[in-house]
């Protein structure tokens, strides 16, 4: 593996994002999801973005980025169409031991961000290390249609059962056999279809 795949936990840490367009405004969206402590750097940026920072969800410094702007940050996100602003920022994190990704500029990142399909706790990402982001976009199509909205009820409802799941199944072996007679039962397909209450008793059936 070129890359070590993992999981960060955001809250509340200082994250910075230097530019203020399209790119950087996705960016910033899937860290405000992730509860990060966001600081957007760009001399302008899109009016979401500036919604955001009126709304008191981010800070925004509407300058250009300059030298020791991270400092305190505990992961940098490089989103402009400058290269030489995209090095120094790179630059910069490297010295600070940081966590760096330059969009769409591997050979400036120490991580990369994969395709990601969100359903509630159930996270699943998708990387091509870079080399073909064509490729993960589409594979991302693909488990979207596959992992509807259904499986975050089913991952919710699992975790309110887990505890009472756990109680009574102390050993990991018979507590992945709950879960199939769950999925056998029909539990997922009673969620598609709206039938939650069907879905719960027939899941503590299954406990």
């Amino acid at each position: 593996m070129r890359y070590y795949p993992i999981f960060l936990d955001l809250k509340d840490k200082p994250v910075v994002v230097v530019g203020g367009g399209a790119v950087a405004e996705r960016k910033v969206r899937v860290l405000l999801e992730s509860d990060a402590d966001v600081t957007v750097i760009a001399p302008s940026v899109t009016p979401t973005i500036r919604e955001w920072a009126e709304n008191n969800q981010i800070t925004l410094n509407e300058r250009s980025y300059i030298p020791g702007d991270l400092a305190g940050a505990f992961c940098v996100y490089a989103a402009t169409d400058d290269h030489a602003v995209n090095v120094s920022v790179s630059q910069e994190a490297e010295q600070r031991r940081m966590l760096c990704n330059v969009v769409d500029v591997p050979a400036l990142c120490n991580f990369i961000v994969p395709a990601i399909v969100d359903r509630g706790d159930l996270c699943i990402a998708v990387s091509t290390s870079g080399a073909s982001p064509a490729l993960a976009k589409k594979l991302k199509r693909e488990l979207s249609e596959q992992f509807g909205p259904e499986w975050t009820a089913l991952s919710e409802l699992l975790a309110r059962l887990r505890p009472e799941i756990k109680r009574r199944h102390p050993e990991e072996s018979p507590r992945n056999e709950v879960l199939d007679r769950m999925l056998e039962a029909g539990v997922l397909e009673m969620l598609k279809e709206g039938r939650t209450e069907e879905a719960e008793e027939t899941a503590w059936q299954c406990i």
